[in-house]
Formats: structure tokens, sequence, C-alpha cells
């Protein structure tokens, strides 16, 4: 199990302009995506809304300030990445983007 004070995002890279993929530190399984999430949510003060589980993704729906995204894992990449929820999301995302920072 991670240790959430040694999590570091090294890495924000707009995929799009309604996505926003994280790398970090460490080498992260599906087993540490608790420690990641937590870490992320108090990078961000989110407000966690819902959990979406799937096969091999799994998806919180946050809201930070007036926005809401979806921060998705993705098993087998290992990738991690916030997606607006709508396009009305779009203008929060450089918001948060400069609270992971």
């Amino acid at each position: 199990m991670l240790k959430e004070k040694k999590i570091e995002i090294i890495k924000l890279e707009e995929i799009n302009v309604t996505t926003l993929q994280l790398s970090f530190n460490i080498a992260w399984t599906m087993d540490d995506k608790t420690s990641v999430i937590n870490h992320i949510l108090r990078l961000t003060s989110a407000k966690k809304l819902e959990v979406l589980e799937g096969a091999d993704l799994y998806s919180l729906r946050v809201k930070i300030a007036d926005n809401e995204f979806f921060l998705n894992f993705e098993e087998y990449s290992h990738a991690c990445w916030f997606e607006c929820v709508s396009e009305q999301d779009i203008c929060g995302l450089p918001t948060l983007k400069q609270l992971l920072l």
C-alpha cells in the first residue's frame, strides 16, 4: 500500500480541451487507487459525488468549485486522468490544473 505523503504529481498533460492526464512519481496499481484518490482529493478539495466501477475502469465523479469532473483510473495502462463531465465544465480545467501543480 502506498503512503499518501510519498505520492507526487510529476506531469500534467492536456490531452484535449476536456481531458487532463496525470503522471505520478510512483508506479501505482489499482490496489493503490485509494491512496492516489485521497491525495488528489486533498490537493483539489474536491467533493466526491459518485463512484462508477467497471471491469478495468474506475471513475469518480467529483465537484471542484462549480465544475464537475470524472477522475478516471484505467487498470491495464495504469492511466489516471480528469475529464470534464459536460462542456460547461471546460472553463474549470485551468483552475483544476493550478490546484494540481
